[in-house]
């Protein structure tokens, strides 16, 4: 495998939608989005570098990079725009990319995304770095599998919860810290430049996420001209699978007000 090799899937006809995934997971995360919206759209999802079947090309990472990765995913599929939806650190992507590349995007959609992380929350993201580090990537899953999932999900659903853990127990251990590292800080590399984002911004986490707060939703809905704000009530990080169906029908009706439209300021 080359170092630019990246693992994707193309299902569906239509306007392309374009999903990348979160740090540690892999483009199976949005089995259920690529289910609902493959129906009327070209629906493609990929694994970031360092991820499931993608490249694993020398650490350290930058974010600039996975943005370069998603751009030439873009030219080597002749996709002249998209709607781009991303999840958690795949929304800081997504975020970097509509600030680069304005014309290529129809529309933005960031679900459980960060935007300027206080004190309390940077510091916690780097506690986990540092715990990584000095015990390996392992030791924090079940902390994770906590923050994403809600006790009752959890109990209730143990085979997806299984599937999640050994996706990130079979992790590359230097390009999940490689990442993670990414992850942790690059909030602070975009959020001054989120009023250049020029296109329709759908924005969406939950109630109960701790670490894509609301209030960052909130935050980024302020300072993103055409943008909305959607909080879905009792529900944690891992909304693409959590609340699933709920997500399908926003994405769905939000998709096709975006879809044919021509957005100036």
């Amino acid at each position: 495998m080359n170092r630019q090799f990246t693992y994707y899937t193309d299902v569906g006809k239509g306007e392309p939608v374009i999903l990348i995934h979160g740090v540690g997971l892999d483009l199976t995360m949005w089995e259920q989005q690529v289910y609902a919206l493959s129906s009327q759209y070209r629906v493609i999802s990929y694994d970031m570098m360092g991820h499931g079947k993608s490249a694993c090309p020398p650490v350290p990472y930058t974010l600039s990079q996975f943005v370069e990765q998603l751009d030439v995913l873009f030219s080597n599929l002749d996709i002249p725009q998209a709607h781009l939806i991303g999840f958690s650190m795949g929304g800081l992507v997504a975020q970097s990319y509509a600030i680069q590349h304005p014309e290529k995007l129809s529309s933005l959609t960031l679900i459980s995304s960060v935007a300027r992380r206080n004190d309390e929350q940077r510091k916690g993201v780097l506690s986990r770095i540092k715990e990584v580090e000095e015990h390996g990537h392992k030791t924090t899953i079940n902390a994770a599998i906590k923050r994403w999932f809600t006790r009752t999900f959890i109990s209730e659903h143990p085979e997806v919860i299984r599937r999640i853990r050994y996706r990130l127990e079979t992790n590359n251990p230097d390009a999940y810290l490689a990442a993670y590292r990414v992850f942790a800080t690059a909030d602070a590399e975009v959020y001054d430049r989120l009023p250049e984002i020029k296109c329709p911004t759908l924005i969406v986490t939950g109630e109960l996420d701790q670490g894509s707060t609301p209030e960052m939703a909130e935050l980024m809905g302020n300072l993103i001209p055409h943008s909305e704000v959607v909080i879905i009530p009792g529900i944690k990080h891992m909304l693409p699978i959590e609340a699933g169906g709920q997500l399908n029908q926003l994405l769905l009706s939000t998709l096709e007000k975006y879809s044919g439209r021509e957005w100036k300021e």
